[in-house]
């Protein structure tokens, strides 16, 4: 098994997850090393849980769909009841001494459990209406629930996982666009009836222009831009960023993690950064292209999405790229939750490499 394992997408995940070790200890540095040690203690436990998903048979994760996807809703459901509250947002459940977040699994049961409906259903998923409506179906509490935490970013990320494995199993472009602009239109329905909260509402305007709420929604934009932009080419050098330092940088251990990668490592790492994410997503896809098997290609497909989703959103938004929303940047921003989930999946995409080339040359 380990001869076949897809050693440079195992080098760049390594690779990823030591810098953002670094980045997060000069982000966290003048609250000490608890964080970091805290991280790394996390970090530990996703490579246990790495090495687990690649020796497992990916089949089993699919034998388990039913488990996965109602202990998937009834931790959503734990959340809207028992919920820890914190940043105007109830999204985690306390347990002891440790903080997760439900909603970070919820991406991973999604990928899993829909792709094993589409497997199960994959002759009529593009021809028969009513089995794209299940589908739609099947997503639908998940999503719900975590818009109702409230988690937009999130909503995001698992509309886009669907979207992108509905697009692989074949399902007519005209369906899924108009799936869309229902969505569109619910959105334009909740934003004038108040189901968008209002601070959501002013994250969208700032990111619009954020000099119109320079003081409140547009202040995170503008000293993100500014903070990266201030690194120059080579950066200002580690532990040494002034912008994150004095606290001008709001959340810079999670959300804007990557303005500490520009502001002290300047344009060369961040597009060092920007390279190695790249070179995950591409593994990813080489790995989609030579997988015959349906449900390998399509638990890769909900993979490939979900860290396309949380790269481009994450980054895009320190740029003014993307609307604020609160999304982690893998193997950077502090929280466990997702770093498991990123190791997981990382491990299970190692697994189907592995059984493909298994098959081929076995």
């Amino acid at each position: 098994m380990w001869k076949q394992v897809d050693w440079l997408l195992l080098a760049v995940m390594l690779l990823l997850q030591l810098i953002g070790l670094m980045v997060l200890a000069s982000a966290t540095y003048s609250s000490g090393w608890a964080k970091v040690a805290r991280q790394a203690v996390w970090m530990a436990i996703g490579i246990c849980t790495f090495v687990f998903a690649l020796c497992s048979d990916y089949h089993l994760w699919a034998r388990w769909s039913n488990w996965i996807y109602w202990l998937n809703l009834l931790l959503l459901l734990a959340v809207m009841f028992f919920g820890h509250e914190q940043y105007g947002a109830q999204r985690w459940l306390k347990l002891g001494s440790v903080t997760i977040q439900p909603s970070e699994f919820a991406k991973a049961a999604l990928i899993i459990t829909l792709a094993h409906f589409i497997a199960e259903h994959r002759e009529n998923i593009s021809t028969d209406f009513r089995t794209f409506t299940r589908a739609g179906l099947h997503a639908l509490p998940s999503l719900v629930l975590v818009f109702l935490q409230p988690d937009l970013g999130t909503s995001l990320v698992l509309t886009m996982i669907w979207l992108g494995m509905m697009f692989f199993a074949g399902v007519p472009l005209r369906w899924l666009l108009a799936t869309v602009l229902a969505g569109l239109t619910l959105f334009g329905i909740g934003w004038q009836k108040g189901a968008i909260k209002d601070y959501q509402k002013q994250r969208l305007v700032a990111f619009i222009d954020p000099y119109l709420r320079a003081n409140k929604e547009g202040y995170h934009i503008i000293q993100s831009q500014l903070a990266i932009g201030s690194g120059g080419l080579t950066g200002k050098g580690l532990f040494r960023g002034r912008m994150g330092k004095l606290g001008f940088v709001p959340a810079q251990h999670t959300d804007f993690i990557f303005t500490v990668v520009g502001e002290e490592g300047g344009f060369l790492l961040a597009s060092t950064v920007v390279i190695l994410f790249a070179t995950l997503l591409w593994r990813i896809l080489t790995t989609i292209a030579g997988t015959e098997n349906v449900l390998g290609g399509l638990i890769l497909t909900g993979t490939f999405c979900f860290f396309a989703a949380h790269i481009f959103i994450n980054i895009g938004m320190t740029l003014r790229l993307m609307p604020i929303t609160g999304l982690p940047l893998p193997f950077f921003s502090l929280g466990g939750s997702n770093l498991l989930v990123c190791y997981f999946l990382l491990g299970v995409v190692q697994s189907i490499a592995a059984r493909r080339k298994r098959l081929a040359f076995g």
